[in-house]
């Protein structure tokens, strides 16, 4: 049966794939002698069946020769055309590599959370060991300053106690005052070796007594000196442990940052390597 002439058109794309009937061809053949129109537009189609079946055997993504049949079946629907058909089997590729990428993303997403993670729990270490280290200085320092205040006050207190001591013996001196005016010949004769020994006896206790409040001040001080200097080693092992903890976290984050480039790498090598999965065989009905 010969079909009329508005449906020649609609035949061109079969006619091309090689689908159309033995009568229909022929009568498709024998239109094409005489329409100059039909003719353009099968040289046309042609064209586009030859650029979709190098595409298709060129070594192009799935996606590329996916978005090449969209290309060509939209231009074929602007000239009102029949579409191509896109085969299942490219359909279930580009399935499989998104699906691979959606993977991929989430690994990386994973890794990357993970290396962000790495990343602040070493900050935190870090400032923390540095937080610990000034603490004990600061304590160390202030126990110092304790140190100096009490042997500030022991020092008073010595001096206060060598000054009584001294205000005592030449105390004692006005008694012997006394003697030499109840008994000025005897007094005479003994008030002034009593005098001079009370006079030294005072020198004494207050030598005795600056010499106490100078050694209570060189202990006070070399105990206060000692605490510093063990406050600022603490200070300073506080930092170098901070600079550990940085150097070990800066490590971590660079292994962590290296599995984020990895899980990169392996997700792109599953993308390209995706295939769809085999559609299993249904089994054979017994007779």
């Amino acid at each position: 049966m010969t079909p009329p002439p508005d449906r020649f058109q609609a035949l061109l794309a079969d006619y091309v794939e090689g689908l159309l009937p033995a009568e229909e061809r022929a009568a498709l053949e024998a239109h094409l002698k005489e329409c100059a129109h039909c003719q353009r537009a099968l040289a046309e189609m042609r064209t586009l069946r030859e650029k979709a079946r190098q595409a298709a055997q060129r070594a192009l993504p799935p996606e590329a020769k996916l978005r090449l049949y969209e290309k060509l079946n939209a231009e074929r629907a602007r000239r009102g055309e029949p579409l191509l058909r896109i085969p299942q089997k490219l359909l279930a590729e580009v399935k499989a590599k998104a699906q691979a990428s959606a993977e991929a993303a989430q690994e990386v997403t994973r890794a990357g959370l993970q290396a962000a993670q790495t990343a602040a729990q070493a900050g935190k270490r870090s400032l923390g060991a540095a937080a610990q280290g000034a603490a004990e200085g600061a304590q160390h320092l202030g126990q110092a300053a304790q140190t100096m205040a009490s042997g500030a006050a022991e020092v008073a207190q010595e001096g206060l106690q060598a000054a009584a001591q001294s205000a005592s013996t030449l105390a004692e001196g006005a008694e012997v005052l006394q003697e030499i005016a109840e008994a000025p010949v005897k007094g005479s004769l003994t008030a002034p070796p009593k005098l001079a020994a009370k006079a030294a006896k005072a020198g004494l206790q207050a030598a005795g007594g600056s010499a106490k409040m100078a050694g209570k001040a060189a202990k006070a001080g070399m105990k206060a000196a000692a605490q510093g200097a063990k406050g600022a080693l603490k200070a300073a092992q506080g930092g170098l442990k901070a600079a550990a903890e940085a150097a070990k976290g800066a490590a971590q984050t660079a292994q962590a940052g290296k599995e984020v480039l990895d899980a990169a790498a392996q997700g792109a090598r599953k993308v390209l390597q995706a295939h769809p999965e085999p559609e299993p065989e249904e089994p054979e009905e017994e007779a």
